[in-house]
């Protein structure tokens, strides 16, 4: 093995990477990728960068500016994207808010009603009982109407028969005698 071999590979920098990623524009003489050395005036070597950006101030994109500006860009864009949403969602939790509270007075109301209506069938369980005892009554009071109509027919059927017998008995000194009367 060789010395080269045998030493530890020096670890690059982020600067060396970004230097030697750079080339300098073809056919320019004496340009040797490194901007620190480059023996050339800056408008021939504009090509070179630096860790913060071209060498060269005429061009306006250095990595600097174009992440800057990509950054406004992306707060410009999340902004108005929260902008959107606030417009969205904001409405949407005061819908749910009054939906919410709408619903629970609802369902308030309906447990109290309920908690009424169970009230009043105890008094109506007490009122059903009172007729029950009612309707008894009024089936034992029919049943004896029932027995004191019969007995008025028995009664009618003697009257018819003693009235027919005191028809036959009345009718025959009756018929004798209006032979007897002028008119």
């Amino acid at each position: 093995m060789s010395d080269e071999e045998k030493k530890p590979k020096k670890i690059k920098s982020v600067r060396d990477v970004i230097i030697e990623s750079i080339e300098c524009e073809p056919g320019i003489e004496g340009c040797t990728g490194d901007p620190d050395t480059c023996p050339n005036e800056p408008n021939r070597c504009d090509k070179k960068l630096s860790m913060f950006g071209y060498y060269d101030d005429t061009i306006k994109d250095s990595v600097e500016h174009v992440l800057s500006e990509s950054l406004n860009e992306l707060t410009q864009t999340f902004t108005a994207s929260t902008r959107r949403w606030q417009m969205i969602v904001f409405p949407a939790m005061f819908a749910f808010i009054l939906l919410a509270t709408y619903g629970f007075f609802l369902i308030y109301s309906l447990t109290k009603d309920v908690g009424s209506i169970a009230t009043q069938m105890g008094s109506i369980n007490n009122t059903m009982q009172a007729v029950v005892v009612n309707m008894e009554r009024q089936t034992m009071s029919i049943q004896e109407m029932n027995g004191h109509v019969r007995n008025m027919t028995v009664s009618m059927g003697k009257m018819s028969h003693d009235m027919a017998v005191i028809n036959n008995s009345v009718s025959r000194p009756m018929q004798f005698m209006n032979s007897f009367t002028p008119w």
